[in-house]
């Protein structure tokens, strides 16, 4: 009977040790919110990262977009039909202009007249208290945000401190980004569609400047996952349709990031 009993107390410790080994490998998976908290507030304003980095994300997400003066904005979409009460494309108006424009009535009249802001203006209230992940891209086909931003980065002591991970669908703006400072992070997002087509040519230049990748969870799945880590690529993964279930999902593969709509679910779910 007492051999009995030591053997359940040994069954039990040990399931409750690998169990511990789960939950802290799935809390290996860095949570960056995709756009700020933006299930919360408008998308890429003060507001929505004010709120993602109370909840203590590992990363706030955002886009790159140019003004016609050069300065460097947070935006997803290349035109502001979507997010505010202007209309065309964002390049064509100064940064004074866009300051004009309502960023949040559209989402709710809660947030009525919350602005455009600059990745300037988004480091300074935030500074070293958060991680940034920054998706530049393409101005009319020319890579030019890359030095401005580098520089930007630079001035406020970020890079150095290492709270700075770029991502791009661009690869020849990683490219260029990593010739200028090679100890940046970067992390190569792509659209791929079938995992048949992460070939051994993407990945052999994926390595030479990226980190690791960024997948449409679509294509996630342990062979893809296997394939990337076995060359010592990170897997970050974005959502299209059904995220929440999804997220399930991936984070149970292993992934080592994802780029969350819904902070607290995914935090919910570690």
């Amino acid at each position: 009977m007492k051999k009995i009993f030591l053997t359940l107390i040994m069954v039990i410790t040990l399931s409750n040790f690998f169990w511990h080994q789960k939950t802290f490998a799935k809390l290996q998976s860095t949570v960056i919110a995709h756009r700020g908290a933006f299930d919360r507030a408008p998308e890429e304003t003060m507001s929505a990262f004010r709120i993602a980095v109370a909840d203590k994300v590992d990363y706030i997400e955002m886009d790159l977009r140019e003004t016609k003066d050069r300065q460097l904005i947070l935006m997803h979409d290349s035109t502001l039909n979507r997010t505010t009460n202007g209309v065309g494309d964002v390049h064509r108006y100064t940064l004074a202009q866009l300051k004009r424009l309502d960023a949040g009535s559209k989402f709710s009249p809660n947030y009525t007249n919350e602005r455009i802001i600059t990745l300037n203006e988004l480091i300074n209230q935030f500074g070293a208290k958060t991680k940034y992940c920054i998706e530049t891209r393409k101005v009319n086909q020319q890579l030019v945000m890359e030095k401005p931003l580098l520089d930007l980065l630079n001035k406020k002591g970020l890079i150095k401190n290492n709270r700075i991970m770029i991502e791009s669908f661009s690869a020849s703006s990683l490219v260029k980004i990593h010739k200028m400072n090679p100890k940046i992070p970067l992390i190569q997002l792509v659209e791929l569609k079938q995992p048949s087509q992460i070939t051994e040519q993407h990945i052999h230049n994926w390595k030479k400047y990226a980190i690791g990748v960024g997948l449409d969870s679509r294509i996630v799945n342990k062979t893809s996952i296997d394939k990337l880590k076995r060359n010592h690529l990170k897997i970050y993964v974005y959502f299209l349709p059904s995220e929440k279930s999804e997220q399930q999902r991936v984070l149970k593969l292993g992934v080592d990031g994802v780029f969350t709509n819904y902070v607290h679910y995914t935090r919910s779910l570690f």
